[in-house]
């Protein structure tokens, strides 16, 4: 998973007017057993997805963040539309329902 770094979390202090960090997110993740990935220029976006769980890095992340949710979204509807056609279905295939 990926959240604002400890080197961007400072970085970004000054311009937020100052004051102490009461903890740094990278660091609580880490400490609970997370993953942390971070881009490789600072700033720029970075997306990770992991199972259910979409995270972007920085605000620069959240289009392709959008992109992905919007595509993740649209492959549920379709498991759920093929799941439902299945159900319709009776023995070999053949619609259960009945014409008179």
């Amino acid at each position: 998973m990926t959240v604002m770094s400890n080197q961007k979390e400072e970085q970004a202090k000054p311009l937020l007017g100052g004051g102490d960090m009461k903890f740094y997110p990278q660091t609580a993740l880490q400490h609970a057993g997370a993953l942390f990935s971070s881009n490789i220029t600072p700033w720029m976006g970075h997306v990770v997805v992991d199972r259910e769980l979409i995270t972007g890095q920085n605000p620069a992340s959240a289009l392709e963040v959008g992109q992905r949710l919007v595509e993740r979204l649209k492959m549920e509807k379709n498991v759920a539309l093929d799941s439902s056609r299945h159900q319709k279905q009776g023995p070999g295939g053949r619609s259960s329902r009945h014409v008179a």
